[in-house]
């Protein structure tokens, strides 16, 4: 559960410092010792270790350093720091020009971060302290104490007052690391987990605790997850999209503001509104000029232009495995969802039961699935059926032009699935885990087949 909670932290991050080229330079001191163990060199000489701590914004763009020192014959070094924005960053460790360890590690202005490790075993000797460091360790105390508390709650095993009374005071908890380690990535960590978990008891009590910690950047973003649906939810679009303008007015950097533009053109392009959409993203266009930004909008203009609500879906053929031949004309009068994935990726693995679940529900109103993997190799497609059943069909590697699907369904994320009706028109785009609300979108297309809702 560490690590999950780290990635998904990371990932918040990644999407607010992806929104912004500006380099705001930070600095902070990096100091440590880093020996190596006797069975491995008895020399006592420890210089020439090579500390190098790295940035990289996303998986295409060029990669800076931030830190690089070389340890002295103690073992010791030292050295500034200079970052764009308080974050996780890939420390390596290396010797000799042979790569020994990489680690993340937490920079933060005016945060001294001082690292101790023995070669070999880096990842059992390392010690990091930090303000940043310190105040995540007991985060994560708090987050596996709570984890095997979950445990019992999820299984049943618990009367229905107790869990009511445990995720109070799991809340209390969490709450209390936000309050103690205020503005440090682990406090925004502990904020969210504590509006999650009072979120079940009681939306309101949830919002409060996002305003409470708001404006911080990391907290947009909570916002944008959690209070967004509950207000869309409970009073409508309107006051969803005004929700939004109180965080964009409220947000410290530009990067947050960027970011809550995306998710309001995104929301009126899902919501078939794409006319003000396309209004709002010209907007965009003239606020926001950086490289990142001007990727983003020439996607979702193409979005908006080919692939909206509305829109006739775009011409494709395949043959599947089984040697049937699938195309756009061959479906008309069905409803279906096209996937594009590789199915090594492991967001579509984690999607697959639940996708074979609505499945079994919706096949019995007519809708039909297709997946189009982009992996490279048969060898990984028969893998992945080796150990699942394989429900509908799936496009035979070599049937398809990749790059040409990639292109016309503007596949910028995994999974891809589109949802198609009977008249071949698109209801909706989902990438990756917007396919949480595909379900909506399958009621709406078969709403005539009696469908469930």
């Amino acid at each position: 559960m560490r690590n999950i909670a780290i990635i998904a932290v990371l990932m918040s991050l990644t999407l607010i410092a992806a929104c912004s080229d500006k380099p705001e330079t930070m600095n902070t001191m990096v100091k440590g010792t880093i020996t190596v163990a006797d069975s491995v060199d008895d020399s006592g000489d420890f210089s020439n270790i090579e500390v190098t701590i790295i940035k990289q914004d996303s998986v295409n763009a060029a990669i800076d350093t931030v830190f690089n020192s070389l340890t002295d014959i103690n073992g010791s070094f030292s050295g500034t720091a200079n970052f764009p924005r308080k974050n996780f960053y890939p420390m390596l460790i290396s010797r000799n020009d042979n790569d020994i360890a990489s680690l993340r590690v937490i920079l933060a202005e005016n945060d001294t971060l001082t690292v101790n490790a023995e070669l070999p075993e880096i990842r059992e000797t390392i010690s990091l302290e930090s303000r940043e460091h310190n105040a995540m360790e007991v985060f994560r105390r708090v987050d596996r104490s709570f984890q095997r508390v979950g445990a019992f709650i999820n299984s049943g095993t618990l009367p229905d007052s107790q869990v009511v009374d445990e995720i109070s005071k799991w809340t209390d908890l969490y709450w209390e690391v936000y309050q103690k380690h205020e503005n440090t990535i682990a406090s925004y960590m502990a904020a969210e987990k504590a509006a999650e978990l009072v979120g079940v008891l009681d939306k309101t009590e949830m919002m409060a605790k996002i305003d409470e910690a708001l404006p911080a950047d990391y907290m947009v973003s909570v916002a944008l997850n959690l209070g967004k649906p509950y207000v869309a939810e409970q009073e409508g679009f309107d006051a969803a999209s005004a929700y939004l303008d109180s965080l964009s007015e409220i947000s410290q950097s530009e990067s947050a503001k960027e970011i809550v533009m995306r998710d309001k053109i995104r929301m009126y392009f899902d919501s078939s509104r794409v006319k003000d959409a396309k209004q709002l993203l010209s907007t965009y266009e003239n606020e926001f000029s950086s490289p990142s930004s001007e990727r983003w909008a020439k996607t979702i203009r193409y979005d908006l232009n080919y692939l909206a609500p509305g829109v006739e879906a775009p011409d494709f053929t395949f043959v599947t495995i089984e040697g049937d031949t699938v195309s756009k004309k061959s479906l008309d009068g069905s409803t279906y969802i096209l996937e594009i994935s590789p199915l090594a990726n492991y967001e579509y693995q984690d999607d697959y039961d639940r996708t074979l679940v609505i499945h079994e529900i919706y096949k019995n109103y007519g809708l039909k699935i297709f997946t189009i993997p982009l992996d490279q190799s048969e060898v990984t497609v028969n893998a992945f059926f080796e150990e699942r059943r394989k429900a509908w069909p799936v496009a035979q590697l070599g049937s398809f032009d990749v790059q040409e699907i990639i292109k016309k369904f503007n596949v910028v994320q995994v999974p891809t699935r589109l949802l198609i009706d009977k008249n071949g028109e698109l209801i909706r785009k989902y990438e990756r885990d917007e396919f949480d609300e595909v379900i909506q979108g399958l009621n709406r297309a078969l709403r005539n087949s009696n469908s469930p809702s």
